[in-house]
This record gives structure tokens, C-alpha cells and sequence, in this order.
């Protein structure tokens, strides 16, 4: 992948972009996050920006602040005066004018404006986010480490234990010899026959380096007391098993920023265990970094095409896969309305390339990609900066991919559970027969 093709990628994926620091910081001014977003709203948004909009918007916002507020008072009328530094200094000049008014702080008048900016495009992709509201959009997709033994839980109705539904690769869960499916029957003498799985959560989560004694059972055998050192533990956006007949099923959450170093280790142990064929599950995955996509869309596709990017002005870059893939086997890709963004650009590539089929329900249509800049006060600011189209040039914005089989969601359904997943069902069927007819 060529440098200027690798920095697109990169930048799309909603990279954070912090700002250098050299020597003491110098201090953040509400300005500063004005005049960036102003900016970065101004030259960046895909299509051109009409920079009275820009204002119009900043002077709606504030003065629906005024009204929520009670406070009887004006915003300034302003009007484009030519250039990007008169703008952003008449929408500064109304900012110190409300907060007269209002006594309210230079840094929450700048976020209403600068959120109205955003909102004045009218596109829902292109948001302003305050400090809390970043570091919560953060912990969705790249979520911080905690420290417990790396497993996830989940409620048993036949027997009132709580099961281990997933054993995180590499952690101390999965040191101490347990694996998924295991029945939790105590932790530390305390029986957690009927308790809730936060109970079991709270019992299990402690200080790294501190020791859980933990008795479980694996059909007829007992396990323990199992002694498991607690450490830092990232929680997984991606989970996988082994199923019938030889098909691995792999469950993408998110495209964050470690997920394609789980996605490699989910692979190689499917791969070690013999594997088949694949489903990939992207149901209720609404995306992340394209970066993420393409990495795990490359694992299948051998330097073909996976998507083109058409920018602001006539800048189209066509994404190839960076090769190397594994031998193709066959696949399935699980999707559903809440397929979207990221996951859509691998579920499309896959569909066009011949790699696997989709199943399930028509996607969620989301077409253009973001650029996620971090700004000077710990703000952000997301702004659709590019459009997308998948390997065979087909625009899914607003319309999503319709799958080649179509399986509606069953009302009961537990994804990933073979009994319970009808959709998962649809995709196991179609796999059979695929790896039956392909035996010499």
C-alpha cells in the first residue's frame, strides 16, 4: 500500500489527531477549539461548506441557549465576511457577549457553538463531542482495560450457575485450564448458584496481582479450586468457537484498534483446530476504523480491490487488499440492520470479491466515512470527510447491502447460540453443503 494511500486509510478511521506538545503545554483557550473545528468544518467536510451556514448555525445555537436559559437578550447578527478569521472572530465576539449575559463560561457557550456548526450541515455523521462525551465514545469502541481472569458471563437456566460464555485468549482465565462453557459452581467457598451475573462479575473483578479461588464443572467433572491470578484484562471485540462439521464462527463487536490482532488469533487457533469453512458474524456491528476493516477483510481477499474512497474535490483511491491471504474456504457473513460503516465495507468487499455469501437482512446503508479529531481542550469533533463505494462500485449509502440469502431474525433468537439463531442456522446449512460439494 502506497504512503499517501496508507495516510487515507489511516485518517478515514477516524484516527485521533492529538495535538504535539513541546517542552511546558500552553494553555487551552476556548478559541483554540473554535478556530479548529471552524477549520476543520470549513475544508474538510466531503462536499463544499457554505461558510454563512457555518455562522447561522453557531448563532442558532446560542441563542437557544438563551432561551433555555430565560435570559432576554440578542445574539449578534453575523454575516460572512470573507475570510475564515473574521468568521471565527464575530462568533467568538457573540460567544463573550452571551456569557455577559448569562454568566455562563467561555468553554460551554464555545461547545453550543461549535456543536451548532456541526449540526448545521445537516449531516447526522458529523458531531461535536464534549470531553465526557469523547472518553465514553472511546470506551464503546477501544474500551480500557480491567482487572479480572478474561471472561464473560452469562446466566444458566438449567442449572441457576453462571457459565463462562467466553474465555478470552490468553488470559488467566484461560491459563488455569478454563475454557468456554464451564459452569462458575463457587468463587472463593461462596456458591453463585441464583445469583445474577453482576453479583458474579463483582466477585470475580479485584486488584491485578490479588488471587480468586474458583470451584467450576465441565460435564461431570469438577474443576478446582482453581487459584487464578487476576490481571489486566482488554475486553474482547472479537469471539470465536468451533462449531459442527468442522466451521468456525467468529463474532466481530466493533473494528476498534486491537480487534485485527484478535481477529489473527481467532483465526490461527480455528485454522490449528482443523477449520472448514467460516461464518463471520457482523450483526449489530456498527463499525469503527477502516483501517480495522481492511486488515481483516485482507486476510481473505488475495490484492483485490475492497473499497474506493471518493474525497472532497477529485481525489478517488481505490483500496486494494495488502495481500497475503489465506486459502480461501468457504464463508459466510451474518448481517442485519445494525450492520453498519466499517463492517459494511468488509461484508461488501466479501460479497464482490467472491469470498463469502451474506445472510440474514439488508444492512444499515451507511456509505461515507469520518475523520475524528481530538481538539486542544479534550473535545472532538466528527466530520464526514469521504464517500465510499464497495469493490464493484456499488453505493450502499441509504440503501445497505442486501444479502444473497434472506433470513429474517426469529423473535427467540440468542446470537451465536446453534439452537437458538435461525440465522445462524441458515448460514450452517448453506456451509454444509458448501464443504460437502467441494470434497474431491
Amino acid at each position: 500500500m502506497s504512503l499517501r494511500v496508507r495516510r487515507l486509510v489511516c485518517a478515514l478511521a477516524a484516527v485521533f489527531l492529538l495535538p504535539g506538545v513541546v517542552g511546558a503545554a500552553p494553555a487551552v483557550l476556548p478559541s483554540d477549539d473554535l478556530s479548529e473545528s471552524y477549520e476543520l468544518l470549513a475544508t474538510t467536510y466531503y462536499s463544499k461548506v457554505d461558510s454563512q451556514k457555518l455562522l447561522d448555525g453557531a448563532r442558532a445555537a446560542l441563542a437557544e441557549h438563551l432561551r433555555k436559559k430565560g435570559v432576554h437578550a440578542s445574539v449578534p447578527a453575523l454575516h460572512d465576511a470573507g475570510t475564515m478569521q473574521s468568521n471565527v472572530d464575530q462568533i467568538a465576539g457573540a460567544i463573550a457577549q452571551i456569557g455577559n449575559a448569562t454568566h455562563d463560561s467561555s468553554t460551554l457557550l464555545t461547545y453550543e457553538a461549535i456543536d451548532g456548526m456541526a449540526k448545521s450541515l445537516g449531516d447526522k455523521y458529523t458531531t461535536f463531542f464534549t470531553p465526557d462525551e469523547f472518553r465514553e465514545f472511546n470506551q464503546a469502541l477501544d474500551p480500557e482495560k480491567i482487572s479480572g481472569i478474561g471472561v464473560l458471563i452469562s446466566p444458566d437456566a438449567a442449572t441457576k450457575y453462571i457459565r463462562a460464555y467466553y474465555v478470552v485468549p490468553g488470559t488467566p482465565a484461560e491459563k488455569a485450564g478454563l475454557q468456554s462453557g464451564d459452569l462458575f459452581k463457587s468463587i472463593d467457598g461462596v456458591s453463585v448458584k441464583g445469583m445474577q451475573p453482576d453479583q458474579v462479575t463483582k466477585l470475580l473483578r479485584g486488584m491485578a496481582g490479588s488471587t480468586v479461588k474458583v470451584v467450576a464443572q465441565r460435564g461431570n467433572k469438577e474443576l478446582g479450586p482453581l487459584a487464578i491470578t487476576r490481571s489486566q484484562v482488554q475486553p474482547p471485540t472479537v469471539i470465536y468457537k468451533m462449531l459442527p462439521q468442522g466451521i468456525g464462527y467468529i463474532w466481530v463487536l466493533a473494528f476498534g484498534r486491537e480487534t485485527p490482532d484478535e481477529f489473527a488469533t481467532a483465526l490461527d487457533r480455528l485454522q490449528k483446530a482443523n477449520v472448514r469453512g467460516y461464518v463471520l458474524d457482523l450483526r449489530n456491528d456498527g463499525g469503527g476504523y477502516v483501517k480495522s476493516a481492511v486488515d481483516i477483510s485482507s486476510r481473505f481477499v488475495d490484492g483485490d480491490p475492497l473499497l474506493t474512497i471518493e474525497e472532497r474535490g477529485p481525489h478517488n483511491t481505490t483500496i486494494p487488499a495488502e495481500g497475503d491471504a489465506l486459502p480461501r474456504k468457504p464463508m459466510a457473513i451474518l448481517v442485519n440492520g445494525g450492520t453498519a460503516s466499517a463492517s459494511e465495507i468488509t461484508a461488501g468487499a466479501l460479497q464482490d470479491d467472491g469470498i463469502a455469501v451474506l445472510v440474514g437482512e439488508r444492512t444499515y446503508g451507511k456509505g461515507v466515512m469520518q475523520s475524528l479529531t481530538a481538539l486542544p481542550d479534550g473535545a472532538a469533533i466528527k466530520i464526514t470527510t469521504a464517500h465510499y463505494l464497495t469493490p464493484k462500485n456499488r453505493d450502499i449509502n441509504l440503501k445497505g447491502i442486501q444479502p444473497d440469502y434472506n433470513v429474517p431474525e426469529n423473535k427467540d433468537a440468542i446470537i451465536g447460540d446453534i439452537d437458538r439463531d435461525a440465522q445462524l442456522q441458515a448460514a450452517m446449512s448453506i456451509l454444509t453443503k458448501k464443504i460437502a460439494d467441494a470434497k474431491p
